[in-house]
């Protein structure tokens, strides 16, 4: 059982919904090429623990992770006729070899941009594909990873709405957005610009003794909770774009479902865990694979972002703890509550350090920008 909620989207843009096409041989001009740059690329991306989108979309035998960015497409004519979602089942993928994909042979060798290249899945399963220009037309693209994100059939051009459930996908959402309008012949020979956003948050877990408070344990676990009241949530949806011109890459994200009481979130253990003590430099980690003496005995799905945990931005209501064990807690949960009112961003990464003295637990919150290896500013509990 799982609390609901309802949500209500800022956005009120109704496009027509008209029968897909691609583009056939008596339009075409030039194939579509695509560019794609990674906000905050110059830090880690989070992306299956890899540096960047060209390695988690290379394909698996070129010694990538095999996953794709989705497109989605409306055109508008001259007329200011619209048809939606013109590009269905078009993913782009990197292929390191010239060429591109060994499919498309007759592509431009020494045009690396052109190693971003569109792929066509359908029952028939994924082969290489084209998309083209239309002269003379506008095209509004909305870009997504992962490719395997759950649209709604209220997409459109002004409004991008996808669901997401932390609990289950831990992959770093990002999402992009281009308008390209054709009114001359040079026009075709632009590459698509795809500017791909970070739309969750990134939380690490720290766990130390404070100063003035010398002694040495192991963290054994950690995990959120929700009381009676909380209503933290690991499933919502994102509303990229807000049905205005100004506010097309605006992202929101609004609340679909909540763990309900006692249900464990982010469920984390390790055996025979990790230790700490008193100094900054001590402090253990939550959500890590493994080190030289502990191994992960639950949670190893939360385990591949170096620490960090993706979650849903929102708003922290009252009722919602960070709930850990250790070693010396001979089987007790600590807990500390996560304040109400804090806000977790689209786009920023967390540090929740939690300091443990003689007679409390203290919890320090660090923010900075995913593109920011310090951290911004501090917030004291």
């Amino acid at each position: 059982m799982r609390k609901a909620f309802a949500y209500c989207l800022a956005a009120a843009c109704a496009l027509m919904a008209l029968s897909c096409n691609r583009g056939s041989d008596e339009d075409v001009f030039r194939p579509i090429r695509f560019e794609v740059e990674q906000e905050g690329a110059e830090s880690k991306a989070l992306i299956g623990n890899n540096d960047d989108l060209i390695h988690a979309c290379t394909p698996v035998e070129d010694g990538g992770l095999g996953k794709a960015i989705g497109l989605w497409a409306a055109i508008t004519d001259a007329a200011g006729h619209t048809t939606n979602d013109v590009f269905q089942g078009v993913r782009l993928r990197w292929f390191a070899h010239p060429g591109g994909h060994e499919d498309n042979p007759d592509l431009d060798e020494d045009d690396n941009r052109q190693k971003w290249n569109t792929v066509i899945v359908d029952d028939e399963g994924e082969r290489a594909g084209e998309v083209y220009w239309r002269p003379g037309e506008t095209y509004r693209f909305r870009a997504y990873y992962p490719a395997g994100v759950e649209l709604r059939e209220n997409t459109s051009a002004s409004t991008f709405i996808a669901e997401y459930r932390t609990s289950r996908q831990q992959d770093d959402m990002l999402a992009g957005y281009q308008k390209v309008q054709l009114t001359t012949l040079a026009d075709l020979q632009q590459h698509v610009q795809l500017r791909m956003r970070h739309t969750l948050s990134a939380v690490k877990f720290t766990f130390r003794f404070k100063e003035d408070f010398p002694s040495t344990d192991y963290l054994t676990g950690v995990w959120l909770e929700n009381e009676a009241e909380g209503n933290f949530m690991d499933y919502g949806l994102l509303v990229f774009g807000d049905g205005t011109e100004a506010g097309v890459e605006r992202i929101q994200w609004y609340g679909i479902s909540a763990p309900v009481e006692g249900e464990k979130m982010y469920q984390w253990g390790t055996d025979p865990g990790l230790p700490f003590s008193s100094t900054p430099e001590s402090r253990a980690v939550a959500y890590q694979r493994s080190d030289a003496t502990s191994t992960v005995t639950e949670g190893e799905f939360f385990t591949g972002n170096d620490g960090f945990v993706l979650m849903i931005p929102q708003t922290v209501g009252e009722g919602t703890s960070i709930c850990f064990t250790t070693r010396g807690s001979l089987g007790y949960t600590f807990k500390v509550a996560i304040p109400e009112g804090t806000v977790l961003e689209p786009g920023y990464r967390y540090t929740f350090n939690v300091i443990i003295s003689k007679l409390d637990v203290e919890l320090l919150i660090t923010i900075k920008p995913w593109n920011e290896l310090e951290s911004s500013y501090t917030i004291n509990f």
